[in-house]
């Protein structure tokens, strides 16, 4: 058994990349007690688990997943109760329906935030322009852009976000995380209230209606996996697109490519996605008979398989994987993960990105970085840039 006792958390927020290509070269599956977890690191691993529910459970004991969200999502269990918390999203998320309502609801609220970016001749992208329309775009298609602004969604996502990642048991985190549940719950009973009584066929309305039981027995089941698409459904987009729009401004040659050809976006969406996965670690359980590359995991252990560092996986990527690459050969990457847990909102989220950077890059043409020092990334569950301030004129 491998015990790497010097990984602490905050040198993974900090940094996650050059842990994890250790661990690829020296321990690919190896117990980090930092976060009380196994650690997966390896291409071959990762796919091979996410893909395997008997081996690799999605319940897992002592979940922060479950804990943050209030109790099991669709990510935290498998087979047929997986599906039935999953079903009720298909209307509204599947890629027919996504294609069909949500791209120029995009590209109106992107070309409304261009608008004041282009009035104030600067901007910080994230919380001028990927966040507002990721999460304004979600409160449209959840049904509930009447009842919460801006500032209150990013305050819930920051939250869940926390407790989502607490895997260390940190008493302020969870805090906070309980707090946004409470507000959360306020804010939305009533709306379902409504929908008990008068369906209206959108997100909500489904969702209350798929279930059984009581009032309250409906919300208990259903209120941890909308807690987990508020959560994905800003992370993904928003913090995906801020990583994409930096590494197309740290790269002046592929940000003219794709100025040139806007063909390119999607090259440049996926290698972003894939350079650096908006969110980076699939929690799973471990059985008795879990083992990874010759390596037992203990029946009960908490196993994290980290796809941001198989997304770059040498053997997989080739020897400039930490490098970002809009040439890069096309292959899927497992930022949207893979197998039964893959990601109900992956086609949204990419429908967004790519027209949230061509709306950009299209507005404008001398778009730049307002400083020449690198950006900083923090997390490792969840990552992305702090800040990408940019000149416009």
């Amino acid at each position: 058994m491998i015990s790497l006792d010097e990984i602490t958390v905050e040198e993974l927020e900090e940094d996650p990349y050059p842990v994890y290509a250790r661990l690829r070269r020296e321990a690919p599956v190896a117990y980090a007690p930092a976060l009380d977890v196994w650690m997966v690191t390896r291409w071959h691993d990762v796919n091979e688990a996410c893909g395997d529910p008997e081996r690799f459970p999605a319940r897992v004991e002592r979940s922060p997943t479950d804990r943050a969200l209030g109790g099991i999502s669709m990510m935290t269990i498998d087979g047929e109760p997986a599906k039935q918390r999953r079903r009720p999203y298909d209307s509204s998320l599947r890629p027919r329906a996504v294609e069909a309502s949500m791209p120029g609801v995009f590209q109106e609220l992107c070309r409304r935030y261009l608008d004041r970016i282009a009035d104030h001749g600067e901007a910080e992208l994230i919380a001028d322009y990927f966040e507002p329309i990721s999460l304004v775009s979600l409160a449209h298609l959840m049904g509930i852009d009447d009842l919460v602004d801006v500032p209150v969604l990013r305050r819930w996502f920051a939250g869940l976000a926390a407790g989502v990642s607490n895997y260390e048991d940190d008493p302020a985190k969870s805090r906070f995380c309980l707090d946004v549940n409470h507000e959360i719950e306020d804010v939305l009973r009533p709306r379902f209230a409504l929908l008990m009584a008068e369906p209206d066929g959108g997100m909500l309305s489904n969702l209350l209606h798929a279930a059984s039981g009581s009032f309250d027995e409906r919300l208990e089941w259903l209120m941890p996996s909308l807690k987990l698409v508020l959560l994905g459904g800003l992370q993904e987009p928003a913090h995906g697109g801020a990583t994409i729009a930096d590494c197309l401004l740290a790269h002046p040659d592929q940000l003219a490519e794709v100025r040139d050809d806007p063909s390119l976006v999607v090259a440049g969406v996926e290698e972003g996605l894939r350079w650096t996965a908006p969110i980076g670690n699939l929690l799973r359980g471990a059985t008795s008979d879990s083992e990874l590359s010759g390596v037992p995991i203990p029946a009960g252990d908490r196993v994290i398989l980290i796809v941001s560092s198989a997304n770059r996986d040498g053997e997989v990527w080739g020897p400039d994987a930490d490098s970002f690459d809009i040439h890069r050969p096309k292959r899927a990457h497992l930022s949207f993960a893979t197998g039964p847990h893959y990601c109900i909102g992956h086609h949204f989220a990419r429908v967004q990105l790519r027209v949230a950077i061509n709306e950009l890059i299209k507005r404008f043409p001398d778009l730049r970085r307002l400083t020449d020092d690198p950006t900083v990334y923090r997390g490792h569950e969840y990552r992305s840039p702090t800040a990408v301030r940019v000149a416009v004129g």
